[in-house]
């Protein structure tokens, strides 16, 4: 087995998308870092003058004018919860500086959820191009083991999704605390953002295995491709063209990405949108639901057990000429 994984590594690292796949993301993180210098800088203090002033005169304006706003929104025929306005606050304006813990999480959750569709993207393409080519009957006429040959490269690329991740959050998390430092900032927060960051490692990792899973049945990268797209429609669905629709919401705790955010947010909080007729007319309640960690753990654990089991009986009974 441990040569049959060192095969498999080399032939991973070996592959032009692999380069390709890595240099995406490093390209990306690297861009966002301009972001981060940007936030975590100190306005001058021309511009918080600027600003202030500006808050000033909104919020004076609100002040007058809420009352009335509100009405006429409720006139509207919306529901006056939804018309409720909020006061212009300090922190819109950019009086501040974005604090470390704040802009730290912004970056590793662009980290995590950007390696882990690489690693998706990698794994797939792995055991799909072996499809594709011809490779994998040629690799089995060596290695007849089939259930050693599939242990072997779902290993590989699961342990290098979650090397990838490690080094991406250890990037964004690295750079976030030197900027900020750089600007005379406060690194505060560090333990829970670290705390974030080792979560997410296992989101490269599930979908990671997912990707490899998916390609393998599907016998093509290009077939993975499209899974991943048709999930993506139906979650734009979901959440765009029946995000006020009770019942789709209650799909939530069921579905795969809600349960990854509760993974690396430590829960994950939606809304049910509930209707009812009033003396006022038609109005919306929203209530608040939760996803915990536990559960959303608990769901991908099922989900990857699942699904290897069903790709490995599948490998072992098809034909692969």
């Amino acid at each position: 087995m441990i040569r049959l994984i060192g095969a498999e590594i080399n032939r991973l690292r070996s592959r032009r998308f692999t380069h390709i796949a890595l240099l995406a993301v490093l390209m990306i993180l690297s861009i966002f870092q301009l972001q981060v210098n940007s936030d975590v800088n100190p306005p001058s203090a021309e511009a918080v003058a600027a600003n202030q002033a500006q808050y000033e005169r909104d919020l004076k304006e609100w002040e007058q004018h809420h009352e009335e706003w509100e009405q006429q929104c409720v006139d509207a025929g919306q529901p006056r919860e939804q018309c409720a306005g909020v006061a212009p606050t300090k922190e819109n304006y950019g009086l501040a500086a974005v604090p470390f813990s704040e802009i730290a999480q912004i970056g590793l959750r662009l980290a995590i959820y950007l390696t882990g569709l690489a690693m998706f993207l990698v794994a797939a393409s792995f055991i799909g191009a072996e499809f594709t080519t011809g490779a994998i009957a040629n690799w089995l006429s060596f290695v007849p083991r089939r259930v050693s040959v599939f242990a072997s490269k779902l290993i590989t690329v699961a342990t290098f999704a979650l090397l990838v991740s490690v080094l991406a959050s250890a990037f964004v998390l690295g750079m976030a605390a030197l900027l900020t430092s750089v600007h005379g900032g406060e690194v505060s927060g560090l333990h829970a953002r670290l705390s974030m960051a080792g979560r997410g490692v296992a989101v490269a990792g599930a979908l990671a295995v997912v990707g490899y899973c998916v390609g393998l049945i599907t016998r093509h990268t290009a077939a993975a491709l499209g899974v991943l797209l048709g999930y993506l429609f139906v979650w734009f669905i979901r959440n765009a063209v029946l995000g006020e629709q009770a019942w789709a919401q209650r799909l939530t705790p069921w579905s795969p990405e809600a349960n990854l955010a509760a993974i690396v947010d430590n829960g994950y909080r939606y809304a049910i949108p509930v209707k009812k007729l009033t003396e006022g007319g038609l109005s919306v309640e929203y209530l608040e639901r939760h996803v915990s960690l536990v559960h959303g753990a608990v769901y991908w654990t099922v989900l990857l057990a699942g699904l290897i089991i069903v790709a490995l009986l599948i490998f072992r009974r098809r034909d692969v000429t």
